[in-house]
């Protein structure tokens, strides 16, 4: 909190160029491709590390001083503990809640591996093409608002970027038509609203929000070699020991996603060319 009040009382005296501060990396694609990477925008919790547990530093919380704009996720562990900070260290910025108009997906509360996620609601709403065409309109509101000048630009971009995640929503579509199964594995459950949004199943190796005893994990592992589960994804950050116990047990393909890198669509294409060459 000291650091906080000094940046605050610093901050009046700087007049660094207005940009757009993000929780995640893809939020920050998204502010790009509006804004036709116009204005600076600061990533708070940096790849490589958890949207749960990360502390920002001082240099980070300088940098927010000159943000116009903050877009977070809603429902993050990051976001839980440190957005009223933030708020309170640049009381002028916008505040953009990407879940505020989302029907969320929410459970008991739980630890999810280090971190918990606060009233049992999944946060990665990112991860269905389908919440994120509900959700530009939003940010493309809330940047227009605040930079104005852009207006034009802005508006042109939200068309062209709207039609890109469409196309990506309209392939994703298609795979529960086409295809014999609808079932996949994975260690924690980042594509959950993936898999509501397009008709699919996920199972998860972590058990409330925890890794799964022998039991639980043998189980699992019945339960992949009945469902003929044919793919188990995992996030690069989590330890693979059990999903490589699942993997050797059931012959399935373990392959590592990213779900907070930049590159949102290469990110998207991958997830539905991996599905759907495994959901047969």
């Amino acid at each position: 909190m000291l650091t906080l009040f000094t940046l605050g009382s610093c901050s009046s005296s700087k007049t660094e160029e207005k940009g757009v501060a993000v929780t995640i990396e893809p939020f920050r694609y998204f502010v790009d491709q509006l804004m036709s990477e116009r204005v600076p925008v600061s990533v708070m919790v940096p790849m490589g590390s958890s949207p749960a547990t990360y502390a920002p530093t001082t240099s980070q919380l300088m940098a927010l001083s000159s943000a116009s704009v903050y877009v977070q996720a809603g429902h993050l562990g990051f976001e839980d503990a440190w957005m009223h900070r933030l708020k309170e260290l640049n009381p002028d910025m916008d505040v953009l809640n990407l879940s505020k108009n989302i029907q969320l997906i929410k459970g008991e509360d739980h630890q999810h591996g280090d971190h918990m996620h606060e009233g049992g609601i999944d946060p990665h709403i990112w991860m269905s093409p389908k919440i994120v065409m509900e959700l530009l309109p939003d940010l493309k509101n809330v940047l227009i608002k605040n930079f104005p000048q852009d207006k034009k630009i802005i508006d042109a971009n939200f068309l062209r970027l709207l039609t890109e995640v469409e196309t990506i929503h309209n392939n994703f579509s298609t795979l529960s038509d086409q295809e014999k199964s609808n079932k996949f594995m994975i260690f924690h459950p980042a594509l959950t609203y993936l898999a509501r949004d397009y008709g699919l199943e996920q199972i998860s190796i972590e058990y409330e929000g925890k890794e799964p005893s022998p039991a639980k994990l043998k189980e699992l592992i019945d339960k992949a070699l009945e469902e003929k589960i044919k793919i188990i994804f995992i996030q690069a950050e989590f330890d693979q020991r059990n999903a490589e116990m699942v993997r050797e047990a059931t012959g399935a393909q373990l392959v590592v996603i990213n779900p907070l890198g930049y590159n949102w669509p290469a990110t998207m294409k991958n997830i539905r060319e991996l599905l759907s060459n495994h959901l047969k």
